[in-house]
């Protein structure tokens, strides 16, 4: 695969709109919809954190809301993590599959929508991590139902990125309160006006019943 119109960040590669496959891609049909068109900046928000806070190797990992899916990607290349990608649109996973293959790593992709991913899935996981994906007010409420489901399940941490939406502030406002979620404001060290929060959530039930 050629190198020209790439570009590299946090050990990744990535395709420049002008590469010859994001070309081809984007003219083979409709392409992606839900935003799912471009690379949003709370992806490399949540790649400065985890490089930050590294993940156990062979933790199972989801990204959900994946887009190209280079934050799964990230992780499994960086850490070694099982990552599945999750999306509602599946016209994202050509974009997903590019992005593998340039950078020589494996990931599994599944198209479901917040609401549509399956408790057994869920319980496989150890954590969930996504950018900029609640962007609509119903998406707050969907993923409010999909934490707390994870958690219910035995997922670890949820991890969500955003720069500051109102429906984003919403939910991270009804984690602090009844998931007791932390909220860490995060400024790109790569880009000096770029920034927003990060959303944690961590498994409070799960570390009751180890203690117990």
């Amino acid at each position: 695969m050629s190198l020209t119109h790439v570009r590299s960040t946090h050990g990744i590669q990535i395709l420049k709109p002008t590469h010859p496959i994001i070309r081809s891609l984007n003219k083979r049909g409709p392409g992606p919809s839900l935003h799912g068109t471009r690379i949003w900046q709370s992806t490399f928000m949540l790649m400065e954190y985890l490089e930050g806070h590294p993940l156990e190797e062979g933790s199972r990992i989801m990204e959900i809301g994946c887009g190209w899916g280079l934050l799964g990607i990230f992780c499994a290349k960086r850490f070694s993590v099982e990552a599945l990608l999750s999306d509602a649109d599946p016209e994202v996973f050509p974009y997903v599959t590019a992005h593998a293959q340039l950078n020589s790593a494996c990931v599994q992709t599944e198209q479901a929508r917040f609401d549509g991913i399956t408790d057994r899935c869920l319980a496989a996981q150890d954590l969930l991590l996504g950018g900029d994906i609640c962007f609509w007010p119903e998406l707050a409420t969907q993923l409010r139902r999909l934490i707390e489901r994870g958690l219910s399940l035995g997922v670890t941490k949820v991890i969500l990125a955003d720069p500051g939406r109102r429906s984003f502030m919403r939910l991270a406002a009804y984690c602090q309160h009844h998931l007791a979620a932390t909220m860490v404001p995060w400024q790109m060290a790569a880009r000096s006006k770029s920034g927003g929060y990060l959303l944690i959530v961590e498994n409070k039930l799960r570390d009751t019943a180890i203690v117990g």
